[in-house]
């Protein structure tokens, strides 16, 4: 059985034992507010005419977590056709404040405690280092029988303490589950969160006397639900539906479209970190592009196309389309990367003219640390594998990545932005550069790029397989140079806001030779864009 169908097991039993109160929120605790009325005086006002009475109403929203100690990993040896008993003890201690109860799961996997996110789900052998031939299978001592291993609940503790369930009620060994199997419940009452409860558990193996000598190795999975935990998760476009309505949509080439331009962090934030699942396509009404975006795990919206916008010297990019949030003021210099004619105020929408367009051949590129250079490709460099993920979009130097016709003052001693962060963008209206924050330490969460490598790549820095895979689907496009796209499937280049000198600025790189979350280069070359919700 695979993991979806497991997963299917206890999540459909768990619908049914809580059917009436699957989707119940905790009833908010409410002060009563008293209304008092007195008499009207056609000749006299009494002050307490004028008084007023507050309201509060305060939500105490539901939170179950189970900790576990004493379950990373249990080490015992055993000589052949013996028995031993009570191996190593698990502690599982719940609190939980959902009246609605809680269910503990538990289910045997292969691996042990260092492999979890790798494990099977429903093995309930004890993997033998010689081969799957000689491994202990799952089952109660038998002395007349094969080599076996098992579990039992040997102490239940606290003031609120759940009900067994039936296989664990008697309190002797029995087999570890292959599939999703029920270990303890509270199904109804209040449940004192502060006081909580804990299991404990332990193990049992049996080793036939032809048992071979060597290293076995099991793990069983505990895992704590409750009916708050089971609410149907929300994608991306569900939240737009209900957020931006469905009536709002804008048709381009027979398709209808929610605009790039309407993401707002409250939609972000309301929907369900599903990966792909949660992925969908949204246009930017800039230049009719359509992109997909995605929430990922670090908890953003990120686009998972390559921005491919062209720039025209002949048309403005506004604070109505774009991620243009100030301008300069050249009195005060207040933002020195902006400090050129590009940008006017026009009534308290902002309007930035590139002075330089879009090229479409590499032949014209020029390098340039100041002034915004853009390349279209034109559609010639993509990864066919990846659909419409693998478009490679355009490149940008720095200056024009940030929406800047003249950055040659900007360092990182006067940029306007806090840690160093430049303040617009080329990214559509509510979307940002991803930002290296905290520069000396980048290997903390603060940087954007590095937060996707630890989540999706492992960390790693001497490949970029995940950053490669979905549901990021990150590009090795190259970068501008020199009148030539180089290195086109070797590297993967992505400009970040966070400059470093007058000439460099931040950027992720990615190639053979590792994965670099905060490199930095010359601002000069063309490099490709993603842009993350603001």
């Amino acid at each position: 059985m695979n993991h979806s169908n497991k997963t299917n097991n206890y999540t459909n039993f768990f619908y049914r034992a809580f059917r009436n109160a699957l989707f119940m929120s905790i009833p908010p605790v409410v002060v009563s507010a008293i209304t008092l009325s007195l008499p009207h005086s056609a000749t006299h006002t009494s002050a307490i005419d004028n008084s007023n009475l507050d309201n509060l109403t305060v939500s105490i929203p539901v939170s179950c977590t189970m900790n576990v100690t004493g379950g990373d990993t249990h080490i015992t040896s055993i000589v052949s056709g013996t028995h031993k008993e009570n191996i190593g003890t698990t502690t599982m201690k719940t609190l939980c404040n959902d009246p609605n109860g809680y269910v503990i799961y538990a289910i045997g996997a292969s691996g042990d405690n260092s492999d979890l996110g790798n494990s099977t789900e429903g093995n309930t052998d004890l993997v033998s280092n010689l081969g799957s031939a000689h491994n202990i299978h799952t089952g109660v001592y038998n002395p007349a029988g094969s080599s076996s291993w098992g579990m039992k609940i040997t102490a239940v503790n606290g003031t609120y303490k759940p009900t067994l369930g039936s296989y664990y009620s008697s309190g002797s060994y029995v087999a570890v589950p292959d599939e999703w199997e029920k270990v303890a419940y509270w199904e109804n009452g209040i449940i004192n969160a502060s006081v909580g409860s804990s299991i404990q558990t332990t193990y049992d193996v049996y080793a036939e006397g032809a048992q071979p000598a060597g290293i076995y190795k099991g793990m069983v999975k505990y895992v704590l639900l409750h009916p708050s935990s089971l609410i149907q998760p929300t994608t991306l476009e569900e939240v737009f539906d209900n957020v931006v309505g469905k009536n709002n949509k804008v048709e381009v080439d027979g398709s209808k479209y929610y605009k790039m331009q309407d993401m707002t962090p409250s939609i972000c934030n309301a929907a369900t970190i599903l990966g792909e699942a949660s992925q969908m396509e949204l246009v930017d009404i800039r230049d009719n592009n359509i992109y997909y975006v995605t929430k990922l795990i670090d908890g953003n919206c990120w686009m998972t196309q390559n921005l491919a916008l062209n720039l025209d010297k002949t048309v403005a990019l506004t604070s109505e389309n774009t991620d243009l949030n100030h301008i300069n003021n050249p009195s005060a210099n207040d933002y020195p990367e902006y400090g050129d004619t590009g940008y006017v105020n026009d009534n308290g929408t902002i309007k930035w003219t590139p002075s330089i367009s879009t090229v479409n051949s590499a032949a014209n590129w020029k390098n340039d640390n100041n002034y915004p250079r853009s390349l279209n490709s034109g559609g010639g460099y993509t990864d066919q594998t990846k659909g419409k993920h693998g478009l490679t979009g355009n490149y940008y130097n720095w200056s024009a990545a940030i929406a800047s016709n003249n950055s040659q003052s900007i360092s990182a001693d006067n940029i306007a932005g806090e840690n160093r962060e430049a303040t617009n963008s080329v990214c559509p209206k509510g979307w940002r550069l991803p930002q290296i924050r905290n520069y000396v330490t980048y290997n903390t969460g603060d940087n954007d790029f590095n937060n996707l490598n630890l989540y999706y790549n492992g960390g790693k820095t001497n490949t970029g397989a995940g950053l490669l895979a979905a549901p990021l689907y990150f590009m090795r496009s190259g970068s501008v140079s020199n009148t030539s796209i180089n290195d086109f499937g070797g590297t993967g280049r992505y400009w970040s806001s966070t400059v470093d000198s007058t000439t460099t600025a931040y950027y992720l790189g990615f190639g053979s030779g590792g994965v670099g979350p905060a490199y930095s280069y010359n601002r000069s070359d063309g490099f490709s864009v993603r842009c993350i919700a603001r």
